[in-house]
């Protein structure tokens, strides 16, 4: 009996640790494709990776946003202006570095911590581009077996504007002649002013296919 319950009880701690090892994957990819959102202004995708209860945002000094309706208007008409997608030419580039996660004992919240790097492009007609750095804080809460977001809270270290946007190329030298591809590159797209590689994953919440990033007025937003 005893060498029983030493082995149900080790089986247990096996698959105790399993689970966390696999709550922290998904949870750096739901905080990966976080990221590729933010790059393209994604702002419905990125609301529907939070959790529908006790949802909050806070990106800088602009104050923090609860409930799932009011993280939805912060992204899309403060930090988004209303406006979705990415303008020609428009650059904007999160690297999220050094993630820390630590889950609950229940495996049912987890909190991470990440660094981000930041590039950004000017406003039309602007010059120099954007840098930034800050450290994300992030609670998460699991819904039915699935992970989300429930608190994003992102903290600013610097910002500071570089010269010399204008030099920065979109596109490498053309294709040899003296050794042609077999194939030739994708065209870029018209509305980008350069190429987009698409997601070849779905919405890991809504399961949608994720296409648009070409910059669009956005409405009411209303969902």
């Amino acid at each position: 009996m005893h060498d029983t319950e030493t082995l149900l009880r080790r089986v247990a701690e096996l698959e105790q640790r399993l689970g966390v090892l696999e709550d922290i994957d998904s949870i750096q990819r739901l905080q990966r494709v976080y990221g590729y959102y933010i790059d393209n202004r994604l702002w419905d995708e990125m609301t529907a990776l939070f959790a529908d209860a006790g949802a909050a945002i806070e990106i800088g000094r602009r104050g923090r946003y609860e409930g799932k309706d009011n993280v939805r208007a912060f992204l899309r008409d403060v930090l988004g202006e209303s406006r979705a997608g990415l303008n020609e030419h428009e650059v904007i580039n999160h690297l999220q570095l050094q993630g820390v996660v630590t889950v609950a004992p229940d495996r049912q919240r987890a909190c991470g911590r990440w660094r981000a790097l930041i590039q950004a492009s000017p406003p039309p007609g602007g010059t120099t581009m954007m840098w930034a750095e800050g450290v994300y804080e992030n609670s998460y809460v699991r819904v039915n077996g699935m992970w989300k977001i429930a608190v994003l809270w992102w903290v600013p270290t610097f910002y500071v504007s570089l010269p010399g946007y204008e030099s920065v190329a979109f596109a490498s030298a053309p294709a040899s002649t003296t050794l042609p591809p077999q194939a030739p590159s994708a065209p870029p797209l018209a509305a980008l002013g350069r190429s987009f590689v698409p997601f070849h994953y779905r919405h890991p919440v809504t399961g949608a296919e994720v296409v648009h990033v070409a910059s669009a007025e956005l409405g009411d937003g209303k969902a």
